[in-house]
């Protein structure tokens, strides 16, 4: 054991009453000694030590506790000299170049290259390195993992167990899914469809092969081609494994927000949370397009006429995808208008203008924090998509009375 010692004068507080007593402190390779005036000599391990200053030129604090309750013992040195002297006795042993006088040029130099480094670095790993590894990943996933996942998923949704449809209803459903699946025969998954008796207009997809249509949407629709367009969207959404894909990539981006913001309380953590969701609805908004653009291949593969697919998906922009100006935007346009006479011309043209911006600027917000591609340019593109087939659509199910398939709806609970 190394003998080399420095010496320094503090003053110690014992943490049980106001008393201070002068010490003389000497530093050594493993630990730091006290020695008192009447001679009684302590000695404290680096480890147990916690340091603390106020500024850079401030006094330095040691204290050192045998218990979170208890009021630590302490020391304090005024000589500006003595961190310096501990980092040459024992290097690291009280703090790294964070604390250490003599790195302040060096501290500065690294936050100022972290700055610079670390956007870069969040960008790279949000775009690329999460994307890869939730591809990586979801593609060595069982299917029967899959299965179970959506099972479960159904049992966690909704309140009450779904049961099949009844046989007529079972058996349109299953011959517009054998015609679409047909297309790609050697898919791994085997798919159950529900029929929710919810008013909902809506269908959704859980892995596995689980698709859920609630019976509002079915009421909406005329005929079968209709019905199968949103049955190719959601097995898309199966077959591209997109409920998996974004189980892990909503895992994995908890992870590295967690990793980069650490205190979950920091204005940092916040604005990454935020960015976290807008990426989240980015990511869902390219998943729903290219579910869309695969549907409709399936459909012309499968030799369906698409236009029931496009017909459905205007049925639903209009459901869901009506966009008004905020509220109070419209009260007060409604208000001006009950004011305006013929010679209000002007005054009219301004307040029509506004309430157009307003609405245009709504329309954009909304475009844009959507999990759904806005349904104006969704049903534009599924137009065009249509188009690229010259195939004579076969008819589905031309003997079967399609209005048997719209049975009341009611409202009834499920969790989302």
């Amino acid at each position: 054991m190394s003998t080399t010692k420095a010496q320094f004068s503090g003053t110690f507080y014992d943490g049980k009453s106001a008393n201070k007593y002068p010490v003389t402190l000497f530093l050594t390779k493993l630990q730091l000694e006290l020695v008192f005036s009447n001679g009684r000599r302590i000695a404290w391990n680096y480890p147990t030590l916690k340091l603390s200053r106020t500024g850079s030129k401030g006094p330095i604090r040691l204290e050192r506790s045998s218990h979170p309750e208890v009021i630590p013992e302490s020391v304090v040195i005024e000589d500006p000299d003595f961190l310096h002297a501990a980092h040459q006795v024992a290097p690291g042993a009280l703090g790294t170049i964070w604390n250490q006088p003599h790195k302040r040029s060096l501290r500065y130099a690294l936050m100022i290259l972290a700055l610079i480094a670390l956007p870069p670095f969040i960008f790279a790993i949000w775009v690329y390195a999460i994307p890869g590894m939730t591809n990586a990943v979801a593609d060595r996933i069982p299917t029967e993992w899959e299965e179970e996942l959506g099972q479960s998923s159904v049992k966690t949704l909704f309140r009450e167990p779904l049961e099949k449809p009844d046989p007529e209803m079972q058996k349109a459903l299953d011959a517009i899914s054998e015609r679409l699946l047909a297309s790609v025969p050697d898919q791994p998954y085997h798919f159950r469809i529900y029929v929710h008796p919810s008013k909902l207009v809506n269908a959704l997809a859980l892995p596995g092969g689980t698709i859920v249509v609630f019976q509002g949407l079915i009421n909406i629709t005329e005929t079968p081609e209709e019905l199968a367009g949103v049955l190719a969207h959601e097995f898309q959404h199966v077959l591209k494994r997109h409920s998996t894909r974004s189980i892990i990539r909503s895992e994995a981006i908890n992870l590295f927000m967690m990793i980069i913001s650490g205190n979950s309380d920091s204005m940092t953590n916040v604005i990454i949370q935020a960015g976290g969701v807008l990426e989240y609805l980015h990511h869902n908004r390219e998943l729903e397009t290219q579910a869309d653009a695969e549907g409709m291949k399936m459909m012309l593969a499968s030799q369906v006429d698409p236009r029931g697919m496009v017909r459905i998906f205007e049925k639903l922009e209009k459901q869901h995808f009506q966009l008004k100006p905020p509220k109070e935007n419209r009260k007060q346009s409604d208000s001006e208008e009950k004011d305006f006479t013929e010679n209000d011309s002007e005054k009219n043209d301004k307040v029509e203008k506004e309430t157009e911006e307003s609405t245009e600027e709504f329309k954009k917000w909304m475009k844009y924090l959507s999990t759904h591609p806005a349904g104006e340019d969704r049903v534009e593109v599924l137009k065009k998509l249509s188009q690229s087939s010259t195939r004579k659509p076969i008819p589905l199910l031309p003997d079967f009375d399609w209005k048997s398939m719209h049975r009341e709806a009611k409202d009834t609970e499920f969790i989302f």
